[in-house]
């Protein structure tokens, strides 16, 4: 008679070895259903310039990577002083090996690891599953921070049951109906984006001595130069030259840039990206947006006709000059806060540096637009 024995797993937690990179984008796929390339783990990890390793934590099983705790570095502007903020993302562990102790195991780590010096503390927006994990390991809830949303296109639900004909052979008791449908459907969309576009220039005032620019690659440059116009004293991150030129090499997007001159001097920006069947707005300039309302809503107006195709423009935080005014919604309010439950809007922080008190901060002491998130 044979006996079978069973070896337990031994679980270790180490730093990241430039051999995990494979190990690491397999993963990713597995977890997060979407494939990412070399080239992505090269910008977002090696490239970072605010960091000068690669942050990563790795939970292994029997010496095999099964789980990955990785930071986003930056650099986070409280009050007049600069410092360096450590973003938890991409955080993922194996199905085999959950409910195991590994996010746990993995959290540990990271504190002990970062205690003392760089990063000045942690700050993220996490999900569900691993909002219990942080709080658990003394990250605190500053306060969740609204998504907003502007339906550029009502009738893409039409479109799409016109679309959805039969296979070859089958019958349809909407074929008769198709061609009217369709027809109705297109001139439904024409008359809403004209309409949409007709509001938006009638809430955006005539300022005849702006000009305005558009790039297809953001200028860093420029950008900072309108950044450093109109600081906020709310903690955010950093704009600084270098730090536009490796946010935007991100190759997972691409990014197109609008600036306001008023004299030749650039006095607002406003960042957009497209993403599947929407647009986004990244970010706006200056982040104090009342320092230049005025030039802010006229690159809006602008951003807004030139993503009249799109089914629905996005924005995050304090993003767009008075959102109700240009139709954004925002998820932490009915009517979309009954649809979509902003469970990864929620804002936590740690301290790391003593003295900083960030975890008894209030969401009104930050600010935030997409580009403060690791995801954009």
């Amino acid at each position: 008679m044979s006996i079978h024995t069973r070896t337990a797993t031994r679980y270790t937690v180490r730093a990241f070895e430039s051999d995990d990179r494979e190990a690491f984008l397999s993963l990713y796929e597995t977890v997060f259903g979407h494939d990412r390339s070399p080239a992505w783990f090269r910008w977002k990890f090696r490239e970072n310039p605010f960091v000068d390793h690669v942050p990563i934590l790795v939970a292994t099983a029997d010496g095999e990577p099964v789980g990955f705790r990785s930071f986003f570095a930056q650099e986070m502007r409280i009050g007049g002083t600069v410092r360096t903020a450590f973003q938890p993302c991409d955080t993922m562990v194996h199905p085999d090996h959950r409910q195991r102790g590994l996010f746990d195991r993995l959290n540990e780590r990271a504190v002990e690891r970062y205690a003392d010096g760089a990063p000045s503390f942690f700050f993220n927006f996490p999900n569900e599953n691993s909002k219990p994990g942080n709080l658990a390991h003394g990250w605190r809830e500053i306060g969740t921070v609204p998504a907003y949303y502007r339906p550029q296109n009502p009738v893409t639900a039409l479109e799409k049951r016109t679309d959805d004909r039969p296979a070859d052979g089958e019958t349809d008791p909407r074929s008769a109906d198709e061609g009217t449908a369709a027809a109705v459907a297109h001139t439904l969309e024409d008359a809403i984006a004209t309409s949409q576009r007709a509001g938006d220039r009638l809430l955006v005032g005539s300022d005849s001595d702006l000009e305005l620019e558009r790039y297809e690659t953001p200028p860093a440059e420029v950008l900072e130069a309108v950044y450093r116009r109109s600081i906020p004293d709310a903690i955010h991150t950093h704009r600084s030259a270098a730090f536009y030129r490796w946010r935007f090499e991100n190759p997972v997007h691409t990014y197109r840039a609008s600036v306001a001159r008023r004299d030749g001097d650039p006095v607002a920006a406003l960042v957009v990206s497209t993403v599947g069947d929407h647009a986004r707005i990244v970010d706006a300039l200056p982040r104090a947006l009342d320092a230049e309302s005025a030039a802010l809503e006229r690159l809006l107006a602008t951003a807004l006709e030139a993503s009249a195709d799109r089914s629905y423009v996005e924005a995050f935080g304090e993003t767009v000059p008075s959102p109700l005014r240009f139709r954004f919604y925002p998820d932490t309010r009915l009517p979309l806060s009954a649809l979509i439950r902003p469970t990864s809007r929620t804002l936590l922080a740690r301290d790391l540096e003593d003295g900083l008190a960030l975890e008894s901060s209030s969401i009104d002491s930050w600010t935030f637009s997409r580009l403060d998130l690791d995801t954009t």
